[in-house]
């Protein structure tokens, strides 16, 4: 028996190894899977008497897919120089193409709005191939939310 014994052990940590390594091509293959359906949703944006609807650009964005969690995070970061305010907008659904330095109009429930928890909003595209591509987002503003950190 001792002589099997390494060998079973190599097996057992190979199997193991494999094992893990199917465990996150099956998490990667869900995120895409997850990404393509929802870019396939059609996103329509749409200003009420509750929106604002304001001219900025993208000053940052996070980009992050973690593969061993199963989950995929896109944000961007809006600056809106006409009133120096900036937002967070977490992707929910539709166009996913936006990078840094796109001139967007961002759509969102007015500041009273957002504070009730109406966080619902667009990113529109302004120029060239991403002009009115439309993403679904969840708008909240950078400055309340600093706010509303503990020892603040």
């Amino acid at each position: 028996m001792k002589k099997w014994s390494p060998l079973v052990i190599a097996v057992l940590v190979l199997c193991a190894g494999v094992g893990y390594l199917i465990h996150l091509y099956l998490n990667y293959s869900e995120i895409q899977s997850t990404l393509k359906s929802r870019a396939a949703v059609a996103v329509h944006a749409s200003v009420d008497s509750e929106s604002v609807s304001e001219v900025g650009y993208i000053y940052e964005m996070r980009d992050e897919t973690y593969i061993r969690e199963g989950r995929f995070n896109l944000v961007w970061f809006i600056s809106v120089p006409s009133t120096n305010r900036k937002y967070s907008c977490p992707y929910d659904a539709g166009y996913q193409g936006f990078k840094v330095a796109d001139g967007v109009t961002i759509i969102h429930k007015r500041r009273e709005l957002e504070k009730n928890g109406d966080f619902t909003g667009y990113i529109v595209g302004l120029h060239g191939e991403k002009r009115d591509k439309v993403a679904a987002v969840s708008v909240s503003d950078l400055e309340d939310l600093y706010d509303s950190l503990p020892n603040n």
